[in-house]
């Protein structure tokens, strides 16, 4: 089935070589990768989401997604696969294998973090019992041959238009410190990602007796060791972490398959600052709840079908990728580094299969002005955070740890890598 697309298209005029828009997540199993097995599981699995199993069009009526007879590719490398190109024949989603690891790569314009999971759930299920010959729970997975809802399909985002509802606060939308400016850092056009490991138990423990959740107090650790090395070479501008939320609940469409993602900014200026540190907390927590309500979703959508308006009327597409590329650089400049996080794995009983898991964006961009960005993801017991940052200085890092030894949170810097994203071909 042909789907026009509507969301999509924001990030399909952002994207360019340098800006790929896509993501890997990569699952570490505890065994050797059987390649059989992945193939076999991988195709059972694209039967359940053939909405994931496309190819971009681009024709007089502007950009489409069509299905893609070729099967999903399965490709035996460690190294990023290059999507929507002859070597993934044209796919938007590919599964790349090495040893022990399985790496999906995403098209983030073909959804975001929250509906992949649903597609590593359904795939971890068939891969982990045939390898291992067991009978694993099928509670929550959708099943290969299960009907595919038409709430999947469907772009809830499309609807909405001219919303004039009443929002609690506005979303902060003015210069923020920014990294570059306060001279600790020297850009580079290579992202470096340390690894870090929290066991989940304890970092739960902590959440909940400081009023917080998972997100908001690593976003506040980070708020917290940008502004320690502020410098005031940096200006007075404050720190601003922008955090990405799922907009699927505000907007009731949870099974949606669209990239549905938004951002919060979270302040912390120099009042903020002088608060103990569980009031710093619940001020990040009340700050991201006022922003994500339905309230603010639907009239940061409205804000979106205006823009779509805005690039109908430009004349080209070179035009329409400028006009993204400008409003994705005046926004960034109104935080100082971003965090996302979509939320407990909850892969069912495979999970126990998994050593470690890591999501790696190509998000921390030089040109975006935020050239630091953390992901947090919990899978089997523990926390990662994927420490990615256009620089090669330390400090940043230094004081996030320092922030975690001062809490007396456990952690384990797994190791230091390049941040491997896939790429994209040309789409227009």
């Amino acid at each position: 089935m042909k789907k026009e697309l509507y969301s999509e298209l924001r990030t399909i005029y952002e994207t360019a070589a340098d800006n790929p828009h896509t993501f890997r997540v990569s699952l570490k199993m505890k065994d050797m990768v059987d390649e059989r097995i992945l193939r076999e599981s991988v195709a059972t699995t694209m039967r359940r989401y053939p909405y994931f199993s496309v190819r971009m069009e681009h024709g007089e009526d502007g950009f489409a997604f069509v299905p893609n007879e070729r099967p999903v590719p399965v490709l035996h490398q460690d190294e990023p696969a290059v999507l929507a190109s002859p070597q993934t024949d044209g796919h938007l989603f590919a599964v790349c294998f090495w040893k022990n690891k399985i790496h999906l790569e995403v098209y983030h314009a073909l959804t975001d973090g929250a509906g992949i999971y649903e597609l590593i759930k359904t795939l971890l299920y068939y891969y982990c019992s045939a390898y291992y010959g067991v009978t694993l729970s099928a509670e929550s997975i959708r099943l290969a041959d299960s009907p595919v809802d038409p709430a999947e399909w469907e772009d809830p985002a499309r609807a909405i238009r001219d919303y004039s509802g009443a929002i609690c606060v506005e979303k902060w939308n003015k210069p923020a410190y920014q990294l570059v400016d306060g001279g600790r850092i020297t850009l580079s056009p290579d992202c470096i990602c340390y690894n870090i490991r929290i066991p989940e138990a304890e970092f739960m423990r902590f959440n909940l007796s400081n009023d917080g959740s998972p997100g908001t107090i690593v976003a506040l650790f980070l708020a917290r060791a940008i502004q320690n090395l502020r410098t005031e070479k940096g200006g007075d501008d404050p720190v601003v972490i922008a955090m990405c939320v799922n907009q699927r609940r505000a907007i009731r469409a949870p099974l949606a398959h669209q990239s549905l993602v938004g951002d919060v900014r979270i302040v912390y200026d120099e009042r903020i600052a002088k608060f103990p540190f569980m009031r710093q907390a619940t001020c990040f927590r009340g700050m991201v709840a006022l922003q994500s309500d339905t309230d603010m979703v639907l009239k940061e959508l409205s804000e979106y079908a205006s823009t779509i308006d805005a690039l109908e009327a430009l004349p080209d597409e070179n035009a329409r990728h400028e006009y993204c590329v400008d409003l994705m650089n005046r926004v960034t400049k109104s935080m100082s580094a971003t965090i996302s996080y979509v939320g407990k794995a909850n892969f069912g009983e495979a999970e126990k299969y998994i050593q470690e898991f890591h999501v790696l964006p190509a998000t921390a961009l030089p040109s975006s002005a935020t050239p630091l960005t953390l992901e947090l993801s919990a899978v089997n017991g523990s926390f990662y955070v994927n420490f990615m940052q256009y620089f090669p200085e330390q400090d940043y890092l230094d004081a996030f740890i320092r922030e975690l030894r001062a809490n007396d949170i456990n952690y384990d810097v797994l190791y230091l890598t390049p941040t491997n994203y896939p790429l994209m071909g040309k789409i227009w």
